[in-house]
């Protein structure tokens, strides 16, 4: 009888745990689950009373005993595994190990966070059960910064606080500072933090295109055009106008970046004498210059340190081949330490460059950096692209690394004329010009192409003297999710924590008793 008990017992416990699993993935109860667990219930109880007797004179035994001390010491682990655990939660630390960096947050944003001097609260609206990405994003803001917080709520169960705020559409994130607020309807880190930039920022810095000489235009699509750049600089919190210098007496006051983008032909010499004087009053001015550019330039640039090469880079390491480019698309990979540059470690492409180097003679007070280097297997070709077949010329042509971007910057002495928005600190004023051998690397045709937006982007930032700013950029992150349905997932929890471990248990009791035998 008691060896059939036996059985019965392994069996009924089988049989309970079968019902159960089954229950659990259905999430109903039905036959399938019912009748497996009431059998399996059957047969335990069946068990326990042919093996009454054995059952109490083994919890009196002294295995039981130490049974029970065992359990002892498990109980006190768990104690201490959950005082660590409270422990650990007063002093959060988090670790991204995820190949696309997912759950961490981009340079740009932590500085914006770092850098808070105002209390933001963030007001997400959300449908109940579906806030997890929005909660794991902000609770990753509010981890930078204590001056950061936010409160998610369902609309429907609030309806009052999503009337206030005018919330329409599930997925609405209200920023508020100081009386000011933005608007968000996308869950976007880089939309997020650009938000976080505008409520946060007093007013708005004005960077000015020329227009008149064939430059790029900022309002065109096109993939010529900068409407790209435009948005971007945009969502950086700054304002962009058009701005024909031949119509002016002088540049206006708000200008805090003047941008010369890819002209054609030369300035006339009002137009080089409103820049000259707009430096001298510590202006910002980014010249991006392509070849084709009027010889005019060179002459202007000379006077502050900066050479402009009347020639054209070639880039023969073949790495632009791995992108499509060919070898008059040099691509920067090594970049000098600058403010410009820091921390910042993608490829950019500068298609049809020219050489930007420091004069040898440089200019009283000025101080010019090469910023970006091409390669040592480039070099500037000086003579005309006749001919597929191009060759580097010693004594004529310009060896490599080549610079295809260098700044100048000059500290100034003496008081300004007015009050401007180019004096914003109590500090020395400093006039600075950043000088790129390229224009097509900000277009829209390449602006998304790996580096090229962020080094477009800090390049403005620090011309604006927004240094906190310049980082790289939130990129989307590769979506690795495996999804699995509610029934998928309960299956790998029962075979990963009750099959695999009964498994293993039955398999050391098995050679337990048959050593024992």
């Amino acid at each position: 009888m008691k060896k059939y008990a036996s059985i019965s017992g392994l069996a009924g416990l089988a049989l309970l745990l079968i019902g159960l699993a089954l229950y659990s993935i259905n999430g109903l109860f039905t036959a399938a689950s019912i009748v497996p667990a009431l059998i399996g219930l059957a047969l335990l109880i069946f068990y326990a009373v042919v093996h009454f007797k054995d059952i109490k004179a083994g919890l009196s035994s002294r295995s039981a005993k130490f049974g029970s001390n065992a359990l002892l010491m498990i109980l006190v682990v768990i104690g201490l595994l959950i005082v660590v655990n409270i422990l650990l939660s007063r002093f959060n630390y988090r670790l991204d190990t995820t190949a696309a960096r997912q759950f961490s947050l981009a340079d740009q944003t932590r500085k914006v966070l770092k850098s808070l001097d105002k209390d933001v609260k963030v007001y997400g609206f959300f449908k109940a059960g579906e806030d997890q990405m929005a909660n794991e994003l902000l609770a990753e803001y509010a981890n930078y910064s204590q001056r950061f917080s936010f409160e998610i709520t369902d609309p429907d169960k609030k309806p009052g606080l999503a009337k206030k705020h005018q919330v329409r559409s599930y997925g609405t994130m209200i920023l508020q500072c100081e009386g000011k607020e933005e608007r968000l309807e996308k869950l976007q880190e880089e939309s997020l933090t650009n938000a976080l930039i505008k409520v946060t920022r007093e007013g708005e810095k004005k960077i000015y295109f020329t227009t008149g000489h064939g430059e790029k235009d900022p309002d065109l699509s096109e993939k010529t055009g900068l409407s790209f750049a435009k948005e971007a600089i945009v969502q950086q919190n700054y304002q962009v106008e058009k701005i024909l210098l031949a119509e002016r007496d002088s540049i206006p006051e708000d200008c805090a970046v003047l941008v010369l983008s890819g002209p054609t032909t030369d300035l006339f010499p009002k137009e080089e004498n409103l820049i000259t004087r707009y430096l001298e009053r510590g202006g910002n001015v980014l010249a991006l210059l392509d070849p084709d550019a009027g010889d005019g330039y060179a002459n202007f640039l000379s006077a502050w340190g900066v050479k402009l090469g009347k020639d054209i880079v070639i880039d023969a390491s073949g790495i632009g081949q791995l992108f499509g480019a060919g070898p008059t698309i040099p691509i920067v990979s090594q970049y000098e330490k600058h403010a410009i540059t820091k921390d910042f470690n993608v490829m950019t492409f500068f298609p049809e460059a020219r050489s930007v180097s420091r004069s040898s003679e440089t200019a009283s007070g000025v101080t010019v950096t090469d910023i970006a280097k091409t390669s040592p297997q480039s070099w500037a070709e000086t003579s005309p692209l006749t001919s597929d077949r191009i060759s580097y010329d010693d004594g004529v042509d310009l060896k490599g690394p080549v610079t295809v971007f260098a700044v100048a910057e000059k500290t100034l002495t003496g008081a300004p004329t007015k009050a401007s928005a180019l004096d914003l600190s109590s500090g020395p004023r400093k006039a600075r010009l950043a000088v790129i051998g390229d224009s097509d690397f900000c277009s829209n045709g390449y602006f998304k192409v790996q580096g090229n937006g962020d080094f477009f982007l800090n390049a403005v930032n620090w011309l604006a003297e927004e240094e906190d700013l310049i980082s790289i950029r939130a990129r989307d992150p590769e979506d690795r999710r495996l999804n699995l349905t509610q029934k998928q997932s309960r299956i790998l929890l029962y075979l990963g924590v009750i099959v695999m471990p009964l498994l293993i248990l039955s398999a050391g009791v098995w050679v337990y008793r048959s050593r024992k035998k």
